[in-house]
């Protein structure tokens, strides 16, 4: 079985983009490419946005309750929503094809797949993305539990569940993920664990890393990970 993350593997979406806008409307300073990749980049929203505030110093010197730290935390990640949708909306992403096409040898093989993000807006993205023959991006996926938790460790127990209640016998369940945090929750359920275009992400404990998904097939990955599969060929 795969689990995907969609943001930056199957899509470039601008949450990054969204993020840093978002910050420089508050005034905050220290919000890079490197910080959002260890602490926001595939942390579910509120997640990522009390990282920024906390980490970069936003609440430094205030005096906030618990209650004023959270309603600001959530109005500072409503306000990058905003953002986000708006830029959505002008088509700032692109689709990376190569993925796409791995996913769908996988499903002519018959690999279970299930997206997996920790993002609530994915669907605003996929539906705007038709893939010839199979409709919305969406339909390559046998089931989709993107922002069904509160942390990506729920997300991926949510999928790893939906397993279980379809009582499939599978040996290796793969995720391929391009976060840090992404790989330590994998890791943390005992999953095969699959980076995208990172070597660094070995040391988080990535089984195996892909730079390039036409230069490689799901046959392929599931070999190097050491898993067995019958494909429908």
């Amino acid at each position: 079985m795969f689990i995907w993350d969609f943001d930056g593997i199957i899509v470039f979406t601008p949450h990054e983009l969204a993020w840093k806008i978002a910050s420089e409307a508050y005034g905050i300073k220290g919000f890079t490419s490197e910080f959002y990749r260890k602490y926001v980049s595939g942390r579910p929203r509120i997640e990522g946005g009390k990282n920024i505030l906390e980490k970069l110093g936003y609440f430094n010197g205030k005096k906030l309750s618990d209650k004023e730290r959270e309603e600001k935390i959530k109005k500072f990640t409503d306000f990058k929503n905003r953002v986000f949708r708006e830029l959505v909306e002008k088509r700032i992403f692109e689709v990376n094809w190569a993925a796409i096409s791995f996913i769908i040898k996988a499903k002519e093989h018959g690999i279970f797949q299930i997206l997996a993000s920790a993002s609530r807006n994915v669907r605003i993205i996929a539906d705007r993305v038709v893939v010839k023959g199979y409709g919305k991006l969406t339909e390559l996926f046998d089931a989709d539990v993107s922002g069904s938790g509160s942390t990506k460790d729920e997300v991926f127990e949510k999928a790893v569940d939906v397993v279980r209640r379809k009582c499939m016998k599978i040996q290796c369940i793969v995720v391929f993920e391009d976060s840090p945090s992404g790989i330590i929750a994998a890791k943390k359920l005992g999953l095969k664990t699959v980076g995208y275009r990172d070597q660094t992400l070995r040391k988080y404990g990535a089984d195996y890393v892909i730079y390039d998904f036409s230069k490689t097939t799901p046959l392929h990955v599931l070999k190097e990970l050491g898993c067995y599969f019958e494909a429908n060929i």
